[in-house]
């Protein structure tokens, strides 16, 4: 039977971890979901806390792929009209859902939501029961290409129509050591789709902070930009000419943020190839930057009703 949201979970060896994440799920106000696991072959005992939830969750195991697979995997198994990504070791408020069933019944049934996103480390869980309701305010753009404000992807914070991401292909096949920038290039296949709404209140995601967060792989991020440029050198992102500044932008302002990281720790043969293979994209992404800054006036978030 058909469900509002689908909720895919990719987890590899988070025992510790995905417990929490699920029963952040399970405390949704909003009840039209199903959660679905995609447990990308675990060793640690990760499936033995995923049976404990017996029917309350769908799992999926295979052989570790690597995220972006087992993402896609649960992607294409989910039941729900819209896919809802959610990380193993990041937590949901209880509001999450039912904010985004608001949106899409008040902006025109969107085919990407991003929600807003607060952090914190392993001694500092949030709150998560006792947040106070607030209003909802948005931001809408015509597509994910088009949005004027800056706002971090994670695996956690994306809420996509099933049928947009089928019609872009699914996402991407990496590897366990190549998924990195895995979000940027899913944007980028879906980027056309619209409309596309950006959550400014309430939060909806709780990132958590650790050791083992794969943004702290410094070089690895920072060479993932290169399999992005290539791919859009080959024309394999859609939107053709006509979007391609935009395109450029949106890769330039990821480019640049590790640009900068990369620079920072003197990596210096990764800091030549982003001037080589980086700079009209770098050139985009300050462009739209002072362009929007110039406007920004003009595009205040409006409430949700």
């Amino acid at each position: 039977m058909k469900t509002r949201f689908s909720v895919v979970i990719p987890t590899f060896n988070r025992r510790e971890l995905i417990g929490p994440t699920i029963d952040s799920v399970l405390a949704q106000t909003f009840a039209d979901y199903e959660i679905v696991v995609v447990d990308d072959g675990s060793t640690d005992g990760t499936p033995e806390v995923l049976r404990a939830y017996g029917s309350k969750i769908r799992v999926i195991r295979q052989e570790n792929q690597g995220p972006e697979v087992a993402r896609d995997r649960g992607i294409r198994e989910a039941a729900g009209e819209y896919i809802a990504l959610l990380d193993s070791d990041d937590l949901w408020l209880p509001q999450a859902l039912a904010t985004y069933d608001r949106i899409i019944n008040s902006c025109q049934s969107p085919a990407l939501i991003l929600g807003a996103t607060c952090y914190f480390s392993n001694n500092q869980v949030p709150e998560l029961r006792n947040a106070q309701p607030v209003g909802i305010e948005v931001w809408q753009y015509d597509d994910y290409l088009a949005k004027q404000v800056s706002v971090g992807l994670y695996g956690s914070n994306v809420v996509a129509r099933k049928s947009v991401i089928e019609q872009a292909g699914g996402l991407r096949h990496s590897t366990p050591t190549t998924f990195y920038m895995d979000l940027l290039d899913t944007m980028l296949r879906i980027g056309v789709y619209g409309p596309c709404v950006v959550v400014k209140q309430p939060v909806t995601v709780a990132y958590r902070v650790h050791a083992t967060n794969s943004i702290r792989n410094i070089e690895a991020m920072a060479n993932s930009v290169f399999p992005i440029i290539e791919a859009e050198r080959r024309g394999q992102y859609p939107g053709g000419r006509a979007r391609r500044f935009a395109r450029y932008a949106c890769i330039g302002g990821v480019a640049w943020c590790w640009f900068k990281y990369a620079l920072a720790a003197r990596r210096l043969p990764i800091v030549g190839k982003y001037m080589i293979y980086c700079t009209p994209m770098f050139v985009a992404g300050a462009w739209k930057k002072v362009w929007v800054r110039v406007r920004r006036g003009q595009l205040p978030p409006v409430r949700v009703s």
